[in-house]
Formats: structure tokens, sequence, C-alpha cells
């Protein structure tokens, strides 16, 4: 699937009229519903400007360990990208509504995966080959391409991200991926292929980035830049998305906040898309079946377990109205619960029995981690809980429906994925 950060926007979707049930209040008022979207505006807003400085920190980490590589330096760089996905992590809610971060098709720059290492640099096992650094294979990857790919920088990482559109591999993603958190990641971690049994990352050496004699990979200078250029780029989409959610702007944020029906029907539906296509579906279910160690979010780090719990705190944020910053503010007011509750306070209380449940499950897993030897074949415990957590996931989502189908919200569709 192309995916791909934008520019211009439009919010498409129109929600119905809302009939009460039996059971209903009286609904909200205009300016009620006007605060429910305002404050869900403020939390994105807060959120992509944490992922932002977050970003930024990580960029003065990698740009320290590039200019004197060192072990601890690199530590400090890997440190820095972890802290930088606890906030990005919570606003993925806003990737399924045709919003400045996806159009409806993912983040591409900023979070596409799977990624196939061999697009970006060597691959490790090569034991029959006959350059200087034998465990490698040297002939693959933009970085070790110097004819091919004989610039590299911001511009050609745009330009040659997941090219192909979407037809690489098995589960029709488009792994050629060159941008975002997880190229970034591979750069600082490399490759892991550790047994999962032994609870460890992916080892590269701050020595693949050195171009002196004690080098343990060619072309450092190369990875460097490439790991530049694309922090850099990181660094300018979240500032994009910044400035879109900025208030009192003409931006997306004006355009979002002008229809409260619209924007509340969006709202629900980046709820319920993420929990069943993505989460449940793609980071859970995919790699649990196929007990894919390659398939989990954050392969090289082994971070995955963060992912899956901050991706549904972030959608208990939208749904309360509720945002925790990095700094400690909190960011609160009216959120999707109270517009729930005021015609359906039965509907609204299992939503968010339904939300606990589903933080409880990701919390085992986070608890367990790994997620890649909870996945493993044989793993029956870990396979169960990984399972467990997908069936109470993917139930947040078909509330979502339920909800939409009770409210007649006849613009809320969340596909049934897995």
């Amino acid at each position: 699937m192309k995916k791909t950060i934008v520019a211009a926007f439009s919010v498409a979707l129109i929600f119905g009229a809302c009939k009460k049930s039996d059971n209903a209040g009286k609904g909200l008022s205009a300016d009620q519903q006007s605060q429910i979207v305002q404050n869900y505006s403020a939390i994105l807003y807060a959120g992509y400007q944490d992922s932002y400085d977050a970003a930024v920190n990580m960029q003065t980490k990698i740009q320290a360990f590039l200019a004197a590589p060192s072990e601890q330096k690199l530590t400090d760089a890997k440190n820095a990208w972890l802290a930088a996905r606890e906030p990005y992590m919570q606003t993925e809610f806003a990737r399924f509504y045709g919003g400045p971060i996806d159009e409806d098709n993912g983040d591409g720059l900023l979070n596409s995966w799977p990624l196939d290492e061999g697009y970006i640099d060597y691959l490790a096992g090569d034991s029959h080959s006959h350059s200087a650094y034998p465990t490698f294979n040297t002939s693959f990857g933009i970085i070790n391409k110097k004819t091919t790919y004989p610039t590299i920088d911001i511009d050609f990482l745009v330009n040659n991200n997941q090219p192909d559109g979407g037809t690489v591999n098995g589960n029709g993603d488009d792994v050629s991926v060159s941008a975002g958190y997880h190229a970034i990641e591979f750069l600082l971690w490399g490759q892991d292929n550790t047994p999962a049994a032994d609870k460890k990352a992916g080892q590269r050496s701050y020595k693949d980035y050195l171009i002196t004699a004690e080098a343990t990979a060619p072309n450092g200078d190369r990875r460097a830049t490439y790991l530049t250029a694309v922090t850099q780029l990181l660094v300018n989409n979240l500032k994009t998305l910044v400035d879109e959610w900025k208030p009192n702007t003409n931006n997306y944020r004006k355009t979002f906040e002008s229809n409260n029906a619209a924007a509340i029907a969006n709202m629900f539906n980046g709820i319920g898309r993420l929990a069943k296509g993505e989460l449940a579906g793609e980071r859970m279910f995919v790699p649990l079946t196929l007990n894919a160690q390659e398939q989990e979010h954050s392969c090289f780090s082994d971070n995955t377990h963060r992912d899956l719990v901050l991706d549904m705190q972030g959608m208990v944020n939208a749904y309360t109205g509720k945002y925790t910053r990095t700094n400690g503010t909190v960011i609160s007011g009216l959120g999707i619960s109270d517009y729930v509750k005021s015609f359906n306070e039965t509907d609204d209380a299992k939503m968010r029995t339904l939300l606990t449940k589903a933080q409880a499950s990701l919390k085992v897993i986070n608890d367990n981690k790994p997620f890649d030897l909870l996945i493993q074949a044989g793993n029956a415990s870990g396979n169960q809980i990984v399972n467990t957590a997908v069936l109470d996931v993917s139930a947040v989502a078909d509330w979502v429906s339920q909800i939409a189908k009770d409210l007649k919200l006849s613009q809320v569709n969340i596909p049934d994925e897995n």
C-alpha cells in the first residue's frame, strides 16, 4: 500500500442524524459538541508537539553520535528513539480519515513497516562473501550501492520510499521503506538475528559508522549521511503535523473544526479502524499467525510491546478527552465518551469497560516481553497471551460499530479485517 504524507486535505465524512434510543438522554448542545471537537484537536496538537520535540532531541543525540561514534553515544541515540516513540504512538488514532497524516492510506514517511533491511543496508550472514567483511552481504542496500545511488539526501529518500506501490511481500505491503521511524530504528539497532529466547534486540556496532581500520562494515560515511537525512526528514514531517493542528490558523484543524458532525464521525472511524485492521490485525494477528519475528512492528529494537500499549492509550485518550503530555501537563475536556453517554449511557459504559479490558490484555504482553518470543511457534502460553489481546482489541472496534449503529452515525464504517 502506497503511504505518503500530504499537504492538501479534506474532511469527507458526513455523519447521519442522531436518533435517540429508548434509554437515550437529550444529547449535547452544538456548543458542547464543538468543545468535544476542539478538545480532540488540542490533544492531537499537544501529541504532535511532544512527538516533534522528542524527535528533535533524538536528532541531537544522533548528531552527537555521528560526530564521534562510541558505544555510549549509540546507546544514547537508541534511548532517544525509544523516548520519541512514546508520544507519537499515542497519535495514531488520527491516521484513518483523510487528515494530514495519511489521506486514509497510512503514514508512509513516518511509520511504514514491515521494512526490508536489504533495501537500506547490508544483510548479515553471508558466509561466502570474499569481501573484507565476510559476515555481511554488502551487495545489498542503498548505502552500499554507490554507483546506483550516488546521492543520499531528503529528496532521494522521499522519492524512493515504497516505490513499488504495495506488491512486494505476501501480505501486499511494499517493504521497500527508505524513511521513517523504522528506517532510523534499523540504522541504530541493525537486524535482530538473535533467537527470540535470548531476549536481545539488534546488535549493530557503533563501529559500523567508522571510516577507519576499526570499521565493522563498509561505507560508514554513507551510513552516517543516510541516518542524518532520514532523521531530518522525520523531524520535518512531524513539524508539518504540528503546523496542521495548530490553533487559530488557516490549516487542517480549521477545516476539521468547521463541521462538528463530520469531525465526530471521523473520531469514531479513527478509533475503530486503528483498533481493528491495524492494531488487532496487522500488528498482532498477522505476526502471531505467521509466527514471524520479521512481521512485528518494532522488530529491530524489540519495542513492539510499547507500540501496542501506546496505540491503545491513544484510543483511550481520544475517547475520554484526556492526554498527559511528556512534561506531565494534562490536556482535558469533553470527549467522545461524553457524546455517547448523552445519548446512551449503556453504550458508553460498555465502551469504557472494553477499553479497560483491552489495556489490561496489552499490559500482559508488555509484562511478558519481548513480543517476538510470545509469537514463536510452540510457545502456547505466549500465543494465547497475544490471541487474547487480539480478541479484546477487536471487541473495542466492534463496539464502536455498534455505537455508530445505535446513534445512527451512518458514515462510521469499521471494516472487518481480522
